[in-house]
């Protein structure tokens, strides 16, 4: 009898793992198909709000039913099961109700309010199983926020709400569950999350890696130039620290602790890199569709406005990678075990003509997506057909096929997270516009900005880094863009450095204690203490917290401003990058001081770049002092040293 029950709870999470395993199919590839709409057969048919019903209830089934597969318990088991249902029936009931006139009319009616509670409760279960708990603390937070708001004193007030009208209008007023967050989200973000997963089936992140290290093999410390170089790019289309420090650092760990680096500095030049993917264009984490969507620029603009801070921030450190390699002794004892060294062996791969082909995916979606701002989810697709295209010329249909049936599962998971996620947070954006909340912060910053410009960008810096604890960069820009970024427009910041600034601080929480959670997750694979890995990371990318700063009052560097003040701004930058290369890399005091001096004008040129005579200076002895270091470097024996 016992086996007999055995068997029939076998066959059920059975059947729950392949319902799951459909609903996550439908998530992954709804975007897909609404994106691209042949002959414009569902866009002519079909309302905005009906697809985002759809692909809220798969993505809600998805995560259902998945822990119905895994329940131990019959009981767990039938609740997932029923609930997955539910799910179903709910995001069916939406896209009926979308389809009709009904649509036009909110009214609070019996059936409405008993789906929006039905959703809201199902979401609030699944942000909690997708996202953990901090998430639903945000979401609980908001909701009962928005409520509760017209109860406040100023300027937390807000207009009276009935408790079933508010309920209703969160579901389905258009600026709630199925908001404009969402819009994003389970469109152009989910794309590109296939594209990442087809990419790593394909091949390429191995690829990426061997590529790292080619580029930065002629230079000092070249396995940190390659950790830098490899996760950054990772990170880049992951939209998450975390998950990339994860994925790339079991190898780019092991290979800076191989060359020596302590363990703490080793996870923290992790944490730095795959935080730095976030902020590094074009991708810069899916959130640069997000800035695009909420600032009205387009996105090649923003793109091309992140380009030029990723660049010195990579260039710097790229500078203190020598500066550590060249301050460890000739020789260094193992520090890996037997079995940490053969994996690191296992893992290290060499760049070869084959592993070329992993650049066509790249390609490929650069040039569609500047073709036009709507191109951009169609390049997001060919991207992935790409790379796909790619594992099978060189590995085969058969060797490529077990690779997807492998990654499935986890990038259904991935996208069905993001989905509940993205619904969560604009939930978060119809609360802000219903209570008044982001006008009342615009102003509160704007009045200080009145007193002190500089007191309110760090104010602004550290609510941006509490608001982004814990949330990928997503989730971190859409919460930082709208709520902080009005107020330093208001300053009259200028739109693209506003929200370029809260997006440096959001995602910079990553490696900030004390969440840390990039850090967290490096110190569980170095060994390190997490206190002292995030600590590591601080150090090492000091530059994330300083160049916010440097571009609100230096707008130029985002490309803002006439012709002569951007090629004056960026050949100050050009020179300041230079001269603290000289600083972290010459040996003698004189050519030290000439570097400072040289760092100073350059400084002083990139502020103001009006001032053309000190800007010239600057030029001048930034790079006399660089000549000189050249000469020092290749006259010193010990200067070619390997790192290795």
């Amino acid at each position: 009898m016992n086996t007999g029950r055995a068997s029939n709870d076998s066959a059920a999470r059975t059947i729950m793992t392949g319902l799951a395993g459909l609903a996550g199919l439908v998530a992954a590839l709804l975007p897909c198909l609404w994106a691209i709409d042949p002959f414009d057969l569902m866009r002519a048919k079909l309302v905005v709000d009906q697809f985002l019903s759809l692909e809220l209830a798969s993505a809600l089934a998805f995560v259902l039913w998945r822990r119905a597969g895994v329940a131990t318990d019959l009981a767990a088991l039938a609740a997932y099961a029923v609930a997955g249902a539910a799910a179903v029936s709910i995001g069916l009931f939406m896209f009926q109700h979308f389809g009709g006139e009904g649509a036009l009319f909110i009214a609070p009616s019996a059936h409405l309010l008993l789906v929006s509670a039905g959703l809201i409760a199902l979401t609030l279960l699944c942000t909690w199983l997708a996202s953990g708990q901090p998430m639903l603390l945000l979401l609980t937070g908001v909701l009962l926020f928005g409520f509760c708001a017209q109860f406040l004193p100023a300027p937390f007030d807000a207009a009276p709400v009935r408790a079933d009208r508010y309920t209703v209008y969160l579901v389905f007023g258009g600026n709630g569950f199925l908001g404009r967050a969402l819009g994003v989200i389970a469109g152009t973000v989910t794309i590109f999350i296939l594209f990442g997963a087809a990419y790593e089936v394909s091949g390429g992140t191995a690829a990426i890696d061997a590529l790292a290290r080619r580029f930065s093999r002629r230079g000092r410390g070249v396995a940190i130039k390659a950790t830098v170089v490899s996760s950054g790019l990772f990170g880049m289309v992951s939209g998450s620290a975390t998950s990339n420090v994860l994925t790339s650092g079991a190898f780019t760990i092991l290979g800076m602790r191989r060359l020596g680096l302590s363990a703490p500095m080793a996870g923290g030049i992790e944490a730095v890199s795959s935080t730095m993917g976030q902020i590094t264009p074009p991708v810069m984490g899916a959130a640069a569709f997000l800035m695009a969507d909420l600032t009205g620029m387009s996105y090649g603009r923003i793109a091309l406005a992140a380009a030029v801070p990723a660049i010195l921030c990579y260039a710097l450190m790229f500078h203190q990678a020598s500066w550590i390699a060249r301050r460890m002794p000739r020789q260094t004892a193992p520090v890996l075990s037997a079995e940490d060294e053969a994996l690191f062996k296992a893992q290290q791969s060499e760049l070869s003509a084959r592993d070329l082909w992993h650049l066509l995916p790249v390609l490929v979606i650069v040039v569609v997506m500047f073709k036009g701002d709507r191109m951009t989810e169609l390049a997001g697709i060919a991207g992935t057909l790409a790379a796909l295209l790619v594992g099978l010329i060189l590995d085969g249909p058969r060797e490529l096929w077990a690779r997807v049936k492998r990654s499935a599962p986890g990038a259904s998971r991935t996208v069905a997270g993001l989905v509940i996620a993205g619904s969560a947070l604009g939930v978060v954006l119809g609360v802000l516009g219903m209570t008044g909340l982001d006008v009342s912060l615009t102003l509160g910053i704007r009045e200080l900005g009145e007193k002190s410009v500089l007191l309110s960008l760090v104010l602004t810096a550290a609510a941006a880094l509490v608001l982004g604890t814990g949330m990928a960069t997503t989730g971190v820009y859409i919460v930082v863009g709208t709520l902080l970024a009005p107020g330093l427009v208001a300053l009259g910041v200028p739109v693209v450095a506003a929200h370029m600034f809260v997006l440096y601080f959001g995602v910079v929480s990553m490696i900030t204690p004390p969440v840390a959670f990039a850090a967290l997750a490096a110190s569980g694979i170095s060994g390190a203490s997490f206190s002292a890995t995030a600590w590591a990371a601080m150090r090492f990318g000091w530059m994330i917290y300083v160049l916010p700063f440097v571009f609100v009052y230096v707008p130029e560097l985002l490309l803002v401003g006439t012709f002569w003040e951007v090629a004056a701004s960026l050949a100050g930058a050009a020179a300041a990058v230079v001269a603290v290369g000289v600083l972290l890399s010459a040996s003698l005091r004189p050519v030290q001081i000439g570097a400072a001096v040289g760092l100073l004008l350059s400084v002083i040129a990139t502020v103001n770049p009006t001032q053309e005579p000190a800007m010239a200076i600057g030029l001048a002895l930034a790079g006399l002092a660089a000549a000189l270091v050249g000469h020092l470097m290749l006259s010193d024996p010990s200067a070619k040293m390997e790192a290795e």
